[in-house]
């Protein structure tokens, strides 16, 4: 009987040395969140490039509309400096792509929408934060190369910047 007994004990003693302690745990966790404070680091300017890079999507779809109702206006557009796309009206290049650009973006391809409210619409889905610093968007058109740039205003222009082929 007494070996029964010690032959238990000796299987629970064993039995509490399993598993981790207090301190092995508390150092895996320190080990952890150091990796994790690495890995951020690591990661973050990489996001804030993939909102930039969404944000000229934005910006390439607006140039595409506008070269499209430059070429389906009725009169010659002449060439025209940087314009912010809120202030565009139907003389601002002599000619009426700016009604054309409105009807490209309605819903039933009749009534047009106010610039203003197409600026508003791309401005209110840019991410990055230099977009969202200054989200004023900027229209310029040269007659000669038929070229066509459009870029935010905000933060870096060279990186939001989108000139038609």
């Amino acid at each position: 009987m007494k070996k029964v007994i010690k032959n238990y004990l000796a299987k629970l003693q064993e039995n509490d040395k399993k598993g981790f302690s207090l301190v092995e745990l508390i150092i895996v966790m320190a080990i952890m969140a150091i990796l994790v404070g690495i890995v951020a680091s690591q990661v973050l300017p990489y996001m804030e490039k993939s909102r930039m890079s969404k944000d000229q999507q934005q910006l390439s779809s607006l140039c595409t509309d506008i070269v499209s109702a430059i070429s389906q206006a009725d009169g010659t557009v002449t060439s025209f400096g940087p314009t912010q796309l809120s202030s565009c009206d139907t003389t601002t290049g002599g000619a009426d792509w700016v009604t054309e650009l409105g009807l490209l973006r309605s819903s039933d391809g009749t009534t047009a929408t106010p610039v203003a409210t197409i600026e508003s619409n791309i401005t209110g889905k840019f991410k990055s934060k230099t977009a969202k610093a200054s989200p004023d968007i900027s229209v310029e058109y040269n007659n000669t190369t038929g070229q066509v740039t459009v870029y935010c205003a905000g933060g870096t222009v060279d990186k939001l910047k989108v000139v038609s082929e």
